[in-house]
Formats: C-alpha cells, sequence, structure tokens
C-alpha cells in the first residue's frame, strides 16, 4: 500500500487508505521528522539524540531515543510502521520518491532545471510547477527541532526560490508575461537583492506594454543594492536595462516557441467530450453527487478524485457522465479527455490502455513520433503532463479496474468519471473512487422522458399508454427513447397501438441478458426494426460487423453495396430510430447493446456468403482509399505500391493532399482494425496490401497502428505461407524500429527478412532490407558494415531499376564518405543523388540531398554556397510538410552561421531544430542539436550551459545506442573542464 510523508510544511503522516494519522508528543514528532527529512538513509541513535534535544542530549540518550522509537511506531499504526526499520547503529524511513514530498520536489526541481538548460519551456513549467505545488507552508513548520531546522529549511527555501524563478523563467518564454507581474512584485518584495528576480519583472512589465514601468523597476531594483550592499547591479541586468532603453524589438515577444511536446500548459486544451443529448431527464442526486466530488478537487491533497458510475447496460451510465460534463466544463480550464473503452463491445476486445492513453496523449500534444512505446512509460508521460493541471477525464464503457489504473492522472486536482457495467470495487477498494450505482429511472423520470420525447399534448392524450410504455421499456432509458422514435417516426400511430404490439413481441437478444428487463428491451429493439423499410433494417445488421468504434457514410455504403446518396437516407432513418448516432461530421456510431443486437441477427438472419461479401466490400472501400490518399501525398513512390481494384463504388475525394492526410489520419484506428480483423477471418490479401500501400505514411511517427498492421499482415503473410509478403512486413516492422532508434529490434526484423527475400530471387526486396540494414549499422557507428550493405543494395537497385532506392542508397553512402573525411568523393556522389531524386520528381529525397549538399560545402569552407544548398532544401522540406528534413536543414544552417562567426543566429537556429526534432521524435537530431548548442556555449565561455546539454545528449545517445553521438558529447563534456567561467548570463 502506498503511505505519504510530508515535510514541507506541518508534519503529514497519510496512511495507504488515505487517513491522516496525528504524530502529537512533541519530541515523537521530531524523531520522525528527521527520518523522513533522510528517508532511505541510516539515521544514527546519535543523531536522532541530536534532534530530538536540539544539540544536548542527556547522557543516556540511546535508551531513550528506543523508547521513543517504540511509542512513534505504536502511533503511526503497523502499516507505516513497518517502513521504519532497525539498521546498525540507526534506523532507517523506507519511502518511494511519489511518497515523499521532499523527495518528489527534489526530483521535479532536477527535472525542471535540466529543462530549463535545455531551453524545454513547457517542459520545464510543467515540472517546476508541480514542484512548487507540493508546498503546504514552512517546512517542518510544527517540529520543535532547531537542529533539524537549520540542517534543512534554508536549503529547501534556496531550492525554492530557485524552482520559482525557474518557472517564471519558462513562463516568460511562453509568453505569460501579464500574469507574472504581480507574482514577480511580491517576490523582489520577499527577496529584494535577487536581481535575477528584477530582472524578470523588468521583462514582463516591458513586453506587457509597460515600458516606464519597467525602467523605474531597474531604478528600485539599483537603489536597494547601492543601499544594501554598496555595489552597482551586475552586468546582465544593466544589459537589460539598456536593451529596454533602445527599445530592442527582440526584447518585446517570447524568444522560443513553446513545445509542441508538452503544450499541456497553453496549447491545446482538448475538448474531446462527444455532444450530450438533448433529452436528459431526472438523475438530480446523480448530478448533485457528481457536483459535491468536482468541488472536492479544488485543494485536494491526498489523491485524484474518482467517481465510478455504476449500472446495468442501457441505463444512462454514459448519458449522466456526458451531461453533466458537458455542463461543467468551465470547472475544468485545462480541458476535457474522452475515451471509450469498449469494455463490453460484442464487436472487438476492449480497448488496451495503451492505446488509450496514447489517444490522449496525442490529445494533450505529444506527437506520435515522441510517445514510449511501452504501456507504463506512456502512463508515465501522460501523468507528467496532467500534473497540476485541472482537467476532466471522462472514461466511458470500462471493463475493470486493471483496464482503468494506467489512465489516473496523478494530479489531485483532476476529476475521473468513470462509466462501466461492472462495480469496479478494486477501484473503490484500492484507488479510493466514489461508487456512484445508477438504478433505473423512477417511475415519474422515466414518464418525464417519454413525454418530453413524444410531446406533452399527445402524452396527455393517453396517459394509461404512457404508463404502459414506462413499464414495457423497464424504465431503462436506452429503450424508452427507442419507443419514443417509433412513436414519431408515425404521427397516426396512438401510444396505446404501440404498447400492444410491445405487449405481444419477442426478440432476440439473448446473449445479452441483462436482467428481467432483458425481455422487454429486445421487444422494443425488434419493433424499432420492424418499422424500418427491409433496406435500412438490412444496413442496421450489417453494421455489426464493423470492426471498429464508428465510421463514415462511405464505409456504411461499402457494408451496404449501394450507392452512398441511397445510404444517406437509410442513415438518416437508423438516427432517427435512435439505432445510430451521430458524434461528428459523417461520424456514427452505436451503443454497444445496439452492436451486439446488430451482430447477433446478422448472424441469424445474413448467410456466410452474404457476411463475406460485406466484409469483402469494406476492406475494399478501406484499401482502395488508403491506395488513393498515399498516390495523392506521395506519388513518386506509386510504382512500390501494388495496384489494388476499384470499388463497387467511389470513395471519399482524397486527391488533395489536405484531405488525403486528414482522411489518414481520422481512418488510421479503423484501418488497424480491419488488418487485425481481415488477418483473423482469412483475408490475407488485404492486411498484406494495407501495410504496404501503407508503410510511408506509417513510417512518419503513427507507431502504434504501424506496429498493429504490420504485425497483422505479417501473421497472415506467414499463415498463406506468402514469403515475400511475410519478408516486406517484417522490413516495414523493422523500418519503425529504426524511426525510432531501436536498433537491435531493427537490426533483427531486417536480419530475418533478408534470406527470405534471397530464397525468391526477389532482387528488389533484397535490396531495401539490405539498404535499411545498413542505416541501422551506420547509426550504431559500425560505418566498415553499413558501406559494405549499402553498396550491396545500391547494386540490386540499379539492377532492377528503381532509381529512387539507387538515388538514396548513393545520397547515404555520401554521408559515410562524408564522416570518413573523402568529401569531393561525397559531393560527386550526392551531385548524382540530387539528379536521379530531380529527375523523380522526389521532392523529400532532393531535399535531403540539398542538405548533405549543404554540409559538405560547410565542410570544405564554401560557407555561402552551403547556405544556399541548405535554404533551398529548408523551403523544400517546408512545402512537402518534411518536418524531418526542415529540423535537419535548419539545424546545419546553425553550424553554418557558427562557422561565419555569427554565434548568436547560430544558436537561434540550433533551438528552432531542437523543438522540431522533439516534437517529430528524431531522437538521433535531438542529440545532435543539443551537442551542437553545447560547442557554441564551450565558445562562448558558458561551460555550466554547455554541460547541461551534452549531459541530454549523452543520456539520448546511451539509451538509444548511438555510439557517434555518444563520443561526441563526452568529447564536449571534455573541453568544458577547459573553460574559464564567464559567469552565468542572464537568459531572455
Amino acid at each position: 500500500m502506498r503511505v505519504r510523508f510530508g515535510v514541507l510544511g506541518p508534519l503529514l503522516v497519510v496512511d495507504g487508505a488515505g487517513t491522516g494519522i496525528p504524530v502529537v508528543a512533541g519530541r515523537t514528532r521530531v524523531l520522525l521528522a528527521a527520518l523522513v527529512t533522510r528517508a532511505n538513509q541510516v539515521v544514527t541513535a546519535a543523531e536522532l539524540a541530536e534532534a530530538i534535544w536540539d544539540g544536548a542530549p542527556p547522557a543516556a540518550a540511546s535508551s531513550t531515543v528506543r523508547r521513543y522509537m517504540t511509542r512513534l511506531r505504536r502511533t503511526v499504526g503497523a502499516e507505516v510502521a513497518q517502513r521504519i526499520v532497525t539498521r546498525n547503529h540507526g534506523y532507517l524511513c523506507l519511502a518511494g520518491e511519489d511518497e515523499v514530498d521532499l523527495l518528489a520536489f527534489e526530483a521535479l526541481c532536477d527535472q525542471g532545471g535540466a529543462a530549463v538548460h535545455a531551453r524545454a519551456w513547457s517542459s520545464a513549467a510543467e515540472h517546476l510547477r508541480a514542484a512548487l505545488a507540493l508546498w503546504r507552508g514552512t517546512p517542518l513548520q510544527d517540529v520543535s527541532s532547531r537542529v533539524l531546522r537549520d540542517a534543512h529549511v534554508p536549503r529547501l527555501e534556496q531550492l525554492r526560490i530557485q524552482a520559482l524563478e525557474w518557472r517564471i523563467e519558462a513562463d516568460l518564454h511562453l509568453g505569460h508575461h501579464d500574469h507574472l507581474v504581480p507574482e514577480l512584485l511580491a517576490l523582489v518584495d520577499e527577496h529584494p537583492l535577487r536581481e535575477n528576480a528584477h530582472g524578470q519583472l523588468m521583462l514582463a512589465l516591458h513586453r506587457g506594454g509597460r515600458r516606464g514601468e519597467a525602467l523605474a523597476a531597474y531604478q528600485n531594483a539599483r537603489r536597494v543594492l547601492v543601499a544594501e550592499l554598496g555595489v552597482e547591479p551586475d552586468a546582465p541586468l544593466r544589459e537589460l536595462h539598456r536593451r529596454i532603453l533602445d527599445g530592442d524589438p527582440v526584447l518585446a515577444v517570447a524568444t522560443s516557441e513553446p513545445e509542441v511536446v508538452t503544450a499541456v500548459g497553453g496549447r491545446p486544451t482538448p475538448r474531446q467530450l462527444p455532444t450530450a443529448g438533448p433529452h436528459f431527464t431526472g438523475r438530480a442526486d446523480a448530478l448533485r453527487s457528481l457536483t459535491d466530488l468536482a468541488t472536492r478537487t479544488t485543494g485536494a491533497r491526498n489523491a485524484v478524485v474518482i467517481s465510478a458510475i455504476g449500472g446495468a447496460a442501457g441505463i444512462g451510465k454514459t448519458a449522466l457522465a456526458l451531461h453533466w460534463s458537458q455542463a461543467n466544463a468551465d470547472r475544468f480550464p485545462d480541458g476535457q479527455l474522452y475515451a471509450n473503452l469498449r469494455g463490453f463491445d460484442p464487436a472487438g476486445t476492449p480497448v488496451d490502455p495503451g492505446t488509450a492513453v496514447l489517444g490522449f496523449l496525442e490529445a494533450l500534444g505529444v506527437p506520435s513520433a515522441r510517445i514510449p512505446a511501452s504501456q507504463d512509460a506512456r502512463a508515465a508521460l501522460y501523468r507528467s503532463l496532467l500534473a497540476g493541471r485541472r482537467v476532466l477525464v471522462v472514461l466511458d464503457n470500462a471493463r475493470d479496474a486493471e483496464q482503468v489504473r494506467p489512465l489516473l492522472p496523478g494530479s489531485s486536482d483532476c476529476l475521473v468519471l468513470i462509466t462501466s457495467r461492472g462495480a469496479l470495487t478494486g477501484l473503490v477498494a484500492v484507488d479510493g473512487a466514489h461508487p456512484l450505482p445508477l438504478d433505473l429511472l423512477t417511475t415519474a423520470e422515466a414518464r418525464e422522458l417519454l413525454t418530453r420525447r413524444v410531446g406533452a399534448d399527445r402524452a396527455a392524450a393517453e396517459p394509461e399508454a404512457v404508463d404502459e410504455l414506462v413499464d414495457l421499456c423497464a424504465r431503462l432509458p436506452l429503450a424508452l427513447n427507442i419507443a419514443a422514435a417509433l412513436v414519431l417516426a408515425s404521427p397516426a400511430r396512438s401510444l396505446g397501438t404501440l404498447a400492444a404490439r410491445l405487449r405481444g413481441g419477442s426478440g432476440r437478444l439473448d446473449a445479452l441478458d441483462t436482467g428481467d428487463a432483458a425481455g422487454s428491451v429486445r421487444a422494443v429493439f425488434s419493433w424499432s426494426l420492424r418499422d424500418l423499410d427491409a433496406d435500412a433494417a438490412r444496413v442496421f445488421r450489417l453494421l455489426g460487423l464493423h470492426p471498429g468504434a464508428d465510421l463514415d457514410r462511405h464505409a456504411t455504403a461499402a457494408l451496404a453495396g449501394l450507392p452512398v446518396d441511397r445510404v444517406d437516407g437509410l442513415i438518416g432513418r437508423l438516427t432517427r430510430a435512435h439505432l445510430l448516432h451521430a458524434h461528428g461530421p459523417d461520424r456514427y456510431g452505436m451503443h454497444d447493446l445496439l452492436r451486439a443486437y446488430a451482430r447477433d441477427l446478422v448472424l441469424a438472419q445474413d448467410g456466410v456468403g452474404d457476411r463475406r461479401a460485406a466484409s469483402t466490400r469494406l476492406f475494399d472501400h478501406y484499401l482502395h482509399t488508403a491506395s488513393a490518399a498515399m498516390d495523392t501525398l506521395f506519388p513518386f513512390e506509386r510504382h512500390r505500391r501494388p495496384r489494388v481494384p476499384e470499388p463497387a463504388f467511389p470513395g471519399p475525394p482524397v486527391d488533395e493532399p489536405d484531405a488525403a492526410r486528414a482522411w489518414l489520419d481520422t481512418e488510421r484506428a479503423n484501418l488497424a482494425a480491419v488488418a487485425v480483423q481481415a488477418a483473423d477471418g482469412g483475408w490475407h490479401e488485404h492486411p498484406v496490401r494495407l501495410s504496404t500501400t501503407l508503410s510511408r505514411y506509417l513510417a512518419g511517427g503513427v507507431y502504434a497502428e504501424a506496429t498493429t498492421i504490420h504485425g497483422s499482415a505479417r501473421r497472415a503473410a506467414h499463415h498463406s505461407g506468402d514469403s515475400r509478403a511475410e519478408a516486406t512486413a517484417m522490413v516495414s516492422l523493422g523500418t519503425i524500429a529504426l524511426r525510432h532508434s531501436r536498433y537491435q529490434q531493427a537490426e533483427s526484423l531486417l536480419r530475418q527478412a533478408l534470406p527470405l527475400f534471397r530464397e525468391l530471387g526477389d532482387r528488389a526486396g533484397e535490396a531495401r532490407a539490405l539498404h535499411n540494414l545498413g542505416l541501422v549499422l551506420n547509426d550504431q557507428g559500425l560505418d566498415l558494415d553499413a558501406v559494405h550493405h549499402l553498396q550491396e543494395a545500391l547494386i540490386l537497385f540499379t539492377e532492377v531499376d528503381d532509381q529512387a532506392g539507387e538515388a538514396k542508397a548513393i545520397s547515404n553512402l555520401s554521408a559515410i564518405a562524408f564522416d570518413q573525411g573523402r568529401h569531393q568523393e561525397a559531393v560527386d556522389q550526392n551531385q548524382h543523388a540530387l539528379d536521379l531524386f530531380r529527375r523523380l520528381g522526389d521532392r523529400t529525397g532532393e531535399s535531403h540531398t540539398l542538405i548533405r549538399l549543404g554540409e559538405l560545402t560547410s565542410a570544405q569552407g564554401r560557407h555561402e554556397e552551403a547556405s544556399g544548398h541548405l535554404r533551398q532544401a529548408l523551403a523544400l522540406s517546408r512545402d512537402v510538410d518534411d518536418r524531418s528534413g526542415e529540423a535537419v536543414s535548419t539545424d546545419h544552417l546553425g553550424l553554418v552561421l557558427r562557422r561565419q562567426g555569427r554565434p548568436e543566429q547560430a544558436v537561434d537556429h540550433h533551438l528552432r531544430a531542437l523543438d522540431l526534432f522533439r516534437a517529430i521524435g528524431h531522437r538521433t537530431g535531438e542529440a545532435r542539436a543539443l551537442t551542437n548548442l553545447g560547442d557554441l556555449a564551450v565558445e562562448r565561455g558558458r561551460p555550466a550551459e554547455a554541460s547541461a546539454h551534452y549531459h541530454l545528449a549523452l543520456d539520448i545517445c546511451r539509451e538509444i545506442g548511438h555510439p557517434s553521438g555518444e563520443a561526441l558529447a563526452l568529447n564536449g563534456l571534455s573541453a568544458v573542464a577547459l573553460v574559464p567561467s564567464a559567469g552565468s548570463v542572464q537568459g531572455r
């Protein structure tokens, strides 16, 4: 069980159940504080005695300490007492970093400080804000030990002020100057001799258009320093004053864009809540309970507040959660997250927690490529992003506590609403969730809902029929809404007639028998379908075959085998009958009860051949539209993709790049679900073709879906004995691993693919595997092996007349030639590759080759020529939305500017490149940009700044296994020791 100790304020002890434990006796409190402030370290009996008796322990102190220890263990109870263990000559308090506020504060400060040095401003603000939020007052304020306070309080106060200044610096860079002025006025009043705080106040005032006040703030700082210390302000503060006087335009705006990766602090703010239904009725007590819980989150210190809304299927759990959430969204200014976990969805398995948290991370601004592969790492990043933020998280249709736990924030300012048919007792017992069980609507509420839906006049004319319908629908909101839709669909039909029909009906929802009401609910569903024409009823049944959570009109048309304009009318009928719901422009979904009913019906009423034909049409639709979108985005690689047959009916228009990418981004979860269903169901060609078709798109950072689609293709190919397709899928999986610097995994997959291609005599496939294997080996510092593989690949690409592959191999060989000092050879190779790329119309390849030419010509001292190549590359990269090329060209421009003696502009370029590398998950590039920043800091006499950059680069290189980058970072750290300190320069 997790216990908590706090010393950043009054002494705090909380057991695993969240109950505070008072430690009243003064010396017992000192004893516990002495152990907690040195958690996980042995504190000797003599040191404890010094703290307890304030430096004057009695002669028999050791035995008295033992008695106090016994008393302390008895006071805190068995659960906490087991954390206090005896060691030779002393005692030890065992606790995790997240269980002691002091340890958590120090760790967050370390992370925030590193982010400040790396100019990762949003990340810095996140960590430092979370660190400062841990303070509840003066440390050890109710512990009567001068020895303890003298040992810890000054250091902690100094660290708090440093963290505060760092956080303010981050907020200044993020453009939050208007909100900082009151805080900075208080800070300089409390600490009048801290020049950095005075400088921050001046900058915040200046950026807020208050130039006169900024200049007055400098004069005030100068008066204080002269009066108190007899000194003038240091050079950085004087320089800032001069720049404000001169109206330096650079000071007027934040000097670094906020990072996309940690954009929770300002942008984007997720607004993921689906539209709540317009006819919500009743549930007043439940709504009050949720509002009370939301109020409790304000200032909560013990845990995130969780409500587990439970109840039978169709009882209105989701409607309650969404109605309350929409009405109270303004309580959560930092955003609202929503996920349908599909815990009881008959069309597929429940959503994996790692997949759900991936969606949350993307909504919070984290690019797919920066999202960790493991579920634990994703959950940790998710909690970090929400730290100190007030966010509502709605987890709809959860299966069990294990599915939910990785999605719980760590921040006590968040509220989590969970809906589930299960009781989630584990979540209540272990995680402190507040259960909110929903029963059927009361008779009065059910009558009100039906009356609101059918109209007051109609209900008043047949009160007995209303009551009978309420009973027949078992007071279940889902059934009542469908019954109302039946009435509204036929104005001439009386309520009594409908009641009579339902009374004698029978349904086919046996597999979903949720209790006594099941028979009546099945009758409602059954009569809803009887009211539809045959085409609409058939579409409803076929929707039970769709593997995803939602779909559009074109996918519906493919399932039905009907033109889209005909399907539009059928979708409208299903929506009006409440058998389908719209939750976005051209996006439709079904309640899982209805999905199960549809699946039950299609299995019973439609033959195997009809079902298989419908699924085939659906899979063909997704495959063809994906192929068309890829042809729009990457036309020069069309020859590498399999040609797919035209579908029976046209798909959505994807002939413009924006539309093509939007369709792929929207449908990628469905594409992954289709790949899995097709592979499992024996449609082996579809996942194989999807994998090959989408390879370039998926390699751009869509890691989770890429792994699913390529993995399904590999499985399908293996099952069908298609060795070529299996090897191709392994190359695609290896490419994904390479893009994310997972070198061992990439090498293993590519080495497995090679013999398969060779056995088949597939020289084009062999060339691709050899080429990518060469890149993997090069990144690991194995230059000779890399050259061998790339040269073999080049020969094969030439033999099979794959000019795009040939150009890539030549370009990558030139990079190695350059690294080995063969500059003219590298220039010649690059020029050849450039000619090939231009002939093919491959603008991405052209831009990458221009980057290499820029790198080469700069190394030869031809800096103006290099700058021209790199600026061409930068423009091309932006034109084709190649963020990797944009980042690399920007970084190399920084190197050219540095060689031209323009360090300030060089720093700006490297910082812009660093932001781009981080945004796209390019770890090697991130390390390279950090090393370049370190080199510049060394040249400018800033050893501390240089060391911070080099250490960050070194950590990345060691994590991904990049020895050449590691060597560069280590060389930089060696150079730092030789740099004379020039003093800290205030960063702006």
